[in-house]
């Protein structure tokens, strides 16, 4: 295509404008270029090249975040949470390098005379439609890692990929992967993606990092080179834009970095309404530095630490000297703080390998349960490391008060023989029974913490695929007045309840939170001075102050 604007449409996958030039990543089809002799041996060599690409490509993104912060990234690296969420997203794919039966699949029609490309081509294909026919929506979405690792594999052993383009680029392909925007070696500014949705680990990287993506757009092998703006929210790119959309899309850029170094200038200045309603703000994290990004920022302590992403590789339930290896830095940098930690919640997009099979029956809550020597292992060293913090339990996808129950029963025998006090615990409300009783939930706990994503999705009849499923969907009336409903049975129970879901960070939804009833949010340390300024502009219909908060 020729001319001045000329527009692409698509699906939003992660907001943002950028202006760069297009690099194609060319698909890969079997048989172009790999000599038919390449054996089995070869083809070992290039799955173990892939695997260990992705994790050394992990590794660098969590050794450079302390040099680079998030306003002066250069394109690799997002800050604290978003750190290990990327990395973490490499690492699982690297795993799927390692599967034996994908590489099994692959050698075997190597072996009997397949070419190589096609037989890697044609096992990943097989696995990724094995996957995306699976009735659990998360594992569906996996597919796109599985045809991921087969094109890494064909590309080693074509004697690698293409070099990207010097200067900032706009990735685009046919289906692009996480550690395409991870690239080292390029100023990734933003990403076009004919295939995926949303809920990709591409997009999850992408909203990390703070880049436009874009879903649903196949670019002609004519725009390689060409300089384009895109628009993540609006789904929109517009190549070899004229004057007029080039100065809007500088100006777009210009504005978003003002904002972002207003609010940083404005960070501290107190969470209170226009009308005088004071907000406690907290931050989500998983590691040290995350505490470290979300304390500058103002968070008065942390309304949930993730536990589980150090173990997803892990071939056993860790033992309590691993739970404390992994804590003891998170909560040294809490101390004299809110430190809400949530025990693990192992769930199919977040699963270590030894647990595969029985997750088809169980997660989250339910697997700690079915195994109370692991789980008390994990209170134990929670006990261990947060004795110098003001420490909070917090337990993930509660159905009853019964489930309460029974992890107090077990928090109190490992506190017992720990010979301490017992923390507060409380109870993470994502599921819909868990709306239904929620009553009888806040009786049996210390406080409630609204999970928005998994609560959205279920309330809205939604999987995790659907492009409708966003943070803002939870302003939907249904689930709207089943956050209402949770913040009043705080209010009736004498309860601290938080919102610790993407909602509680989407600028669009905290006052709809707020005149909701909630008075507490937990987010990623990169969205507490935008949620900060929208509280301070809210002004809300009525007085709906919670119970007494012990946070500070």
């Amino acid at each position: 295509m020729t001319g001045a604007d000329v527009v692409y449409r698509g699906t939003p996958g992660a907001a943002g404008v950028a202006v760069g030039r297009l690099h194609l990543l060319a698909p890969e089809s079997p048989g172009n270029g790999v000599l038919a002799a390449a054996g089995p041996e070869r083809l070992r060599t290039a799955f173990d090249a892939v695997a260990a690409g992705l994790r050394a490509r992990a590794a660098a993104i969590r050794a450079a975040v302390a040099e680079q912060a998030a306003a002066d990234r250069g394109g690799l690296v997002p800050p604290g949470a978003q750190v290990d969420q990327a990395a973490e997203i490499l690492e699982a794919t690297a795993l799927i390098a390692d599967d034996p039966d994908l590489r099994a699949a692959a050698m075997a029609e190597c072996a009997a005379g397949e070419r190589a490309d096609r037989a890697v081509i044609e096992a990943a294909a097989r696995y990724a439609e094995l996957l995306a026919g699976l009735d659990d929506p998360t594992l569906a979405a996996r597919a796109a890692d599985v045809r991921l690792v087969g094109q890494r594999v064909v590309q080693q052993l074509r004697g690698g990929v293409r070099p990207v383009a010097d200067g900032p680029v706009l990735l685009a392909a046919a289906e692009l992967g996480a550690d395409d925007l991870l690239n080292p070696e390029a100023t990734v500014l933003g990403g076009v993606s004919a295939r995926g949705g949303p809920n990709a680990h591409v997009a999850i990287v992408a909203r990390a990092l703070g880049v436009p993506l874009v879903f649903g757009i196949d670019l002609p092998s004519a725009e390689d080179g060409a300089e384009a703006v895109l628009d993540g929210a609006a789904g929109v790119l517009t190549v070899r834009p004229g004057a007029a959309a080039r100065a809007a899309a500088d100006n777009a850029v210009a504005t978003a970095r003002q904002r972002r170094q207003w609010l940083a200038e404005h960070r501290d200045l107190p969470a209170v309404t226009a009308d005088g309603q004071p907000v406690t703000l907290l931050v989500n994290v998983s590691a040290a530095a995350d505490v470290e990004a979300g304390l500058a920022a103002g968070a008065a302590g942390a309304g949930l630490i993730r536990t589980e992403l150090p173990f997803l590789q892990a071939a056993r339930w860790p033992t309590r000297a691993e739970h404390v290896a992994a804590l003891r830095p998170v909560l040294t940098a809490l101390a004299g703080r809110t430190a809400t930690v949530r025990v693990l919640d192992f769930a199919p997009d977040k699963l270590p390998p030894f647990l595969a099979a029985e997750a088809t029956v169980h997660r989250g809550l339910q697997l700690l349960l079915a195994h109370p020597d692991a789980f008390a292992d994990q209170l134990a060293a929670i006990l261990d490391t947060g004795a110098d913090t003001r420490l909070r339990i917090m337990v993930p996808m509660v159905a009853s008060a019964a489930d309460l129950y029974r992890c107090r029963e077990l928090l109190h025998e490992v506190s017992h023989e720990h010979g301490t006090g017992v923390p507060p615990l409380g109870a993470m409300i994502e599921l819909p029974e868990a709306v239904a009783e929620v009553d009888a939930i806040a009786a049996a706990s210390d406080f409630l913490s609204i999970g928005s994503n998994d609560l959205t999705a279920a309330l809205l009849g939604l999987d995790r695929r659907d492009p409708a499923l966003t943070p803002a969907r939870a302003a939907d009336p249904p689930v709207l007045a089943a956050i209402a409903r949770v913040a009043a049975a705080g209010v009736r129970a004498g309860r601290d309840v938080s919102v610790c879901g993407d909602a509680a960070g989407d600028p669009a939804v905290v006052p709809a939170l707020l005149a909701a009833g909630c008075r507490i949010l937990s987010v990623a340390p990169t969205s507490l001075d935008e949620v900060r300024a929208v509280v301070r502009g809210t002004t809300l219909v009525r007085d709906t102050t919670l119970g007494p908060s012990d946070h500070g």
